[in-house]
Order: structure tokens, then sequence, then C-alpha cells
């Protein structure tokens, strides 16, 4: 199955375009999306999975559009 990613801000430290296709088996978790890009400090990154916040263990399905961001703040 293709899952569409997209990465925004520093997160596009991690593949060498922001907007790319990820092919994975059925069955795969957003965990092993994140473990496919080496991306180890998840306590401070949002993923959103169909427009909707997902964690580790959500199941991708095919097409499904992931994007991966950091929060802002500012003051």
């Amino acid at each position: 199955m293709k899952v569409n990613v997209v990465l925004f801000g520093t997160m596009r430290r991690y593949a060498k375009e922001d907007k790319f296709q990820m092919e994975f088996d059925e069955g795969a978790r957003l965990g092993d999306l994140l473990d496919r890009l080496a991306i180890d400090d998840r306590v401070y990154i949002i993923v959103l999975v169909n427009g909707r916040r997902a964690d580790e263990d959500t199941v991708l399905t095919d097409g499904a559009n992931v994007h991966i961001l950091t929060p802002v703040g500012g003051g």
C-alpha cells in the first residue's frame, strides 16, 4: 500500500523532499513509518493521519495522508 507523507518545518530534515510517498505492507502502523524515517525524538511532534491526530499504534491504510510537524509556540 502507498501512504502520502508531508513533512513540515524542522521535520523536513528527515527526507530529501517535503512531500513524497512511502510503500508499506498491509497492517503497517504509524510507528513503522516513523521508524523508517528515523525520527527518534517523538515526544515533541504532532502527527495527523487523514486530518486526525494519531499515535504510533494507528494502522495505516492505502492512500492515507500523513502530516508530520512540530508544535509552534510564541509569545
